[in-house]
């Protein structure tokens, strides 16, 4: 409670001073669901999962965002969560600088798409780019420096970059290291993008990601981690359409061999009026006999599996989208997981 007071003060506080000091803007965002799942029995609840507050504000070419969650952990109860603190500087269309916590520019989903539900087609995001402590399988965030840009190539459109420049994943696949880097190497991701001219709206990307985990206890000697990707996205003309693929490698520091594990997802909808019909089909393979780190997060322990997603999104207003869905997911060595959901997503 005394974090929400002085969540609550600094915010007061921002939005005084906000004539004097630049552009201030604070938004809400949240959801309200119903979710039924069978597994080895059926489950339903009612659930107020998050409330996000995100505080944006701007001072000619400097920025500032930060996006603070409130969500119910897995004892019931609700907890602060710092998603997101960025400051950044804009030098030119080729060249802005951010530093502080931000979502990783892995693949095209995680940083187009952040913690309000309303923005996205479907009720949750794809397993493998979900966020830390909800198991996915990627460092969706980040501490330390961002750099991007776009540069025109004639007729043949654009060219963006992203690199990255941070303290990388911690001993565990729910760890982000906000304070502490375990192993002091710093992980380094570069993401290149094509925009080309033929089609408006197109995005051609791939990814090479680098970093090391930690020695621990559960992994002697740490890891070497890469992960290499490419997407492809359009969301033009009534379209949804999203495509990732990643390879992520683990090599043990004090022993032979590598551990691969490959993942994907295609994401499509298309927008009839108000109502968008989706679909979604993931499928990620662990390697034979799983993988040390992997083995220690919520997927890795769950194994190989696919899964297909349905649903319905109608966009009720520019504050409320109400969307319902099924899902399955299959696994290859454990049980099956069945849901319906339906979802009230609000963005103020």
């Amino acid at each position: 409670m005394r974090i929400l007071c002085m969540l609550a003060g600094a915010v007061t506080c921002a939005l005084v001073g906000g004539s004097a000091h630049g552009q201030v803007n604070l938004n809400v965002y949240g959801d309200f669901d119903y979710i039924v799942t069978h597994a080895d029995e059926t489950q339903n609840s009612l659930q107020l999962p998050r409330v996000d507050l995100f505080l944006t504000a701007a001072l000619d070419r400097l920025t500032f965002l930060s996006e603070v969650m409130l969500e119910v952990g897995e004892d019931n109860a609700f907890g602060v969560d710092v998603e997101r603190v960025e400051v950044g500087y804009t030098l030119s269309e080729w060249l802005r600088i951010r530093i502080g916590r931000f979502h990783t520019a892995l693949g095209y989903y995680n940083d187009a798409y952040h913690h309000g539900r309303y923005f996205q087609v479907a009720v949750d995001r794809p397993e493998i780019v979900n966020f830390e402590d909800e198991g996915g399988l990627i460092p969706a965030h980040s501490i330390g420096l961002h750099l991007d840009g776009r540069f025109h190539i004639g007729r043949a459109g654009a060219l963006r970059y992203d690199i990255d420049v941070a303290n990388g994943r911690g001993r565990t696949p729910d760890e982000v290291t906000n304070k502490f880097d375990p192993d002091n190497a710093k992980a380094w991701n570069l993401r290149l993008r094509w925009e080309p001219a033929f089609l408006e709206g197109l995005i051609i990307g791939g990814n090479a990601y680098f970093d090391s985990i930690a020695d621990s206890p559960m992994i002697p000697g740490g890891l070497g981690e890469r992960i290499y990707g490419g997407h492809l996205a359009y969301l033009e003309h009534n379209v949804h359409f999203i495509g990732e693929l990643m390879r992520i490698e683990h090599r043990p520091e004090n022993a032979p061999g590598v551990f691969v594990t490959t993942a994907g997802f295609v994401e499509v909808g298309y927008a009839v009026g108000d109502v968008t019909p989706y679909a979604r089909f993931e499928r990620t393979d662990f390697p034979s006999g799983g993988d040390p780190f992997f083995s220690l997060g919520k997927l890795g322990m769950r194994g190989s599996f696919s899964s297909v997603v349905g649903g319905l999104k109608y966009t009720a207003s520019d504050s409320i989208a109400l969307k319902l869905e099924g899902s399955g997911i299959f696994v290859d060595a454990g049980t099956d997981i069945a849901s319906v959901a339906f979802q009230c997503a609000f963005a103020f």
